[in-house]
């Protein structure tokens, strides 16, 4: 945390240094802000102090408004000296990008501040994943990774809907086998799942897809305890990441889930899919550790 103190007033403020030192309602204002802003065509400079007022826990009334009109000098004074505080406290929220007017939002914790989005005319009520998407099945992370990178690479929203109707499901009584208690994705019905996500205001849909973005590359390049084990992610996926600079295809998601069902690990590929995503990782670690055993015996003989 920043600390801002004014000793002569007393005054003594609090400012979040990452977006994991954020409560999920301040996250979930920050987006809703910058969405507006940019929807009403305002500054990056004028986001970053509404930001900060929001976060200083700043109000301004009439009376300061017109006090503001009566002298513009002070007035200037101090956007000048917000702006610099926004340049040295806010930085970590935005990613600059070649060739972007203004900057993009950087979200980069684990932790999803979306629990549950309400969507449509009645107001439905969808659960989303847990935080580091712990209580998903491989075959949600399967579809909703495959959808969000069919959408960078081709920025259609329908992909993004599909992507989100795949994480933000209907509840149920009834838990799957992560424990999440949401109703299944079923070919019937899912047009409709689809549709549902694309009711869901457009900031909560930004705000999903940084956050899932975000928990894919912690999945790939991190480390996860999984059973009391520390599956070291970036060891599973290095060979992957060696892959485009070799011009060999890099293997996708359902690779992976024709490899276990193939190994006859878990089951067919309808099994695999039913299984815990971090079961998968747990079941990836161990063969990663058994083959590396297996070198390691075959070069000592």
């Amino acid at each position: 945390m920043n600390t801002i103190e004014i000793p002569e007033r007393g005054i003594v403020r609090y400012l979040p240094s990452s977006w994991s030192e954020m409560t999920s309602a301040q996250v979930c204002h920050v987006f809703r802000l910058y969405y507006r802003c940019m929807t009403a065509a305002r500054s990056p400079l004028e986001f970053n102090i509404r930001v900060m007022y929001y976060l200083l826990n700043i109000r301004r009334s009439w009376r300061s408004i017109m006090l503001d009109r009566l002298s513009p000098s002070a007035a200037e004074n101090r956007n000048a000296n917000m702006y610099v505080l926004c340049e040295n406290c806010l930085g970590f929220m935005f990613a600059e990008t070649a060739g972007e007017r203004s900057p993009q939002l950087n979200f980069d914790t684990l932790t999803n501040p979306l629990t549950s989005v309400r969507t449509g005319w009645f107001r439905r009520r969808l659960v989303g994943p847990a935080d580091s998407l712990q209580n998903i099945t491989f075959g949600e992370f399967r579809h909703a990774a495959t959808a969000l990178n069919r959408f960078f690479k081709d920025n259609r929203t329908e992909d993004l809907h599909e992507c989100i109707a795949f994480l933000y499901r209907r509840p149920s009584r009834i838990p799957n086998r992560a424990g999440r208690k949401v109703r299944p994705v079923e070919n019937g019905s899912f047009i409709r799942d689809v549709r549902r996500a694309a009711h869901i205001a457009d900031w909560q849909k930004n705000l999903i897809m940084m956050w899932l973005a975000a928990c894919i590359n912690y999945l790939q390049t991190g480390s996860v305890e999984i059973d009391g084990e520390t599956v070291d992610m970036a060891a599973l996926f290095a060979a992957d990441n060696e892959r485009p600079h070799s011009g060999v295809p890099s293997q996708t998601w359902t690779d992976l889930l024709i490899q276990i069902a193939k190994d006859q690990i878990v089951g067919n590929t309808e099994r695999v899919d039913e299984e815990p995503l971090f079961s998968v990782f747990l079941i990836m670690w161990h063969n990663y550790k058994e083959n590396k055993r297996y070198e390691k015996a075959s070069k000592s003989h």
